[in-house]
């Protein structure tokens, strides 16, 4: 569950920095045989947002009952929100899955033959 997604014709795989510039797009095409597929979340996914959000409640929660004046606590609470977002950002990349699609939309892009 935790790897990095691999092209379902060729099986090559993708890079983090890759599965994260083609995060918002439905349809990708594979760099090296050039078929197009489709990318989804994997499952895990949900669940791991909801963790890190949990998380984030409980330490902001310990937070604000620690401190005894709001002001002094908004800077710790900023930064343990700021954390969990970062590290949502960080593993999103590998909570990918690529598809292929249906056989009647594959697009093959016949190679040079230069």
């Amino acid at each position: 569950m935790f790897k990095l997604p691999v092209c379902p014709y060729c099986n090559t795989v993708y890079s983090y920095k890759d599965v994260k510039n083609n995060r918002n797009k439905k349809e990708i095409e594979c760099y090296h045989c050039k078929n197009k597929f489709k990318q989804r979340k994997i499952i895990g996914f949900s669940v791991l947002a909801a963790i890190l959000l949990v998380i984030a409640v409980v330490f902001n929660l310990i937070i604000l009952n620690l401190t005894a004046e709001f002001i002094t606590s908004i800077i710790p609470l900023m930064a343990v929100s700021l954390v969990a977002v970062l590290l949502f950002m960080i593993i999103n990349p590998f909570f990918t899955e690529y598809k292929k699609t249906n056989s009647k939309d594959i697009k093959k892009i016949p190679k040079n033959r230069f």
